[in-house]
């Protein structure tokens, strides 16, 4: 990748990196979010989202926007799928005095469809597991934010034509909000933690 004014490449590891690039990350912390008007606005305070394996299919990384929260605008990962699987849901969305959770059943599958699905991410981290295309070493721990993600996907952004299938294990993401799609959890348990 060729260096541009405000994007530098670091390495994030302290052996070297593989030949294909795969752990190389790109600092895009001076990078310009535009602001994502068609995302409405969203909640002071960001959710979590866990699962044991994630699997995001089609899907197309929009870069770094900027979007409208009741706290203020707030940098994130804008990404776009047709279809999300998580296995051993587990949520955790503030609430007042309390952090609500949302759990699927043990060892079910929750799945989110329909509408295409854009993700407003803080920060996702997961063992790289699966990547359609895309050469990667044998465990590929990744920790994006809207100021660090690797070489590979940075690449990706801008051809909506690219359309990825990745396969995280042992995800957890943090989401400003999200638009899109129809989540349905089996066997669904609700309950509240205070803070």
């Amino acid at each position: 990748m060729a260096p541009t004014p405000g994007h530098r490449t670091i390495e994030r590891s302290s052996r070297p990196a593989p030949t294909t690039g795969a752990s190389r990350a790109c600092d895009i912390s001076d990078l310009k979010a535009p602001e994502d008007t068609g995302a409405g606005r969203f909640a002071a305070e960001s959710w979590n989202m866990k699962g044991s394996r994630l699997e995001l299919r089609d899907l197309v990384f929009g870069g770094v926007v900027t979007v409208d929260t009741a706290a203020g605008p707030k940098r994130v990962l804008k990404f776009s799928a047709a279809a999300v699987t998580i296995r051993d849901l587990k949520m955790a969305v503030p609430v007042g005095p309390q952090i609500q959770h949302i759990d699927g059943a043990p060892g079910s599958t929750s799945t989110l469809h329909g509408d295409r699905i854009t993700m407003y991410v803080e920060s996702l981290t997961g063992t790289l597991s699966g990547a359609e295309g895309i050469p990667l070493p044998p465990v590929l721990r990744l920790h994006l934010t809207p100021d660090t993600v690797p070489q590979w996907l940075y690449d990706t952004v801008g051809k909506l034509d690219l359309k990825l299938r990745l396969v995280l294990d042992e995800a957890d993401i943090d989401q400003a909000g999200q638009t899109g799609g129809q989540l349905v959890i089996p066997g669904i348990h609700g309950y509240g933690t205070p803070r």
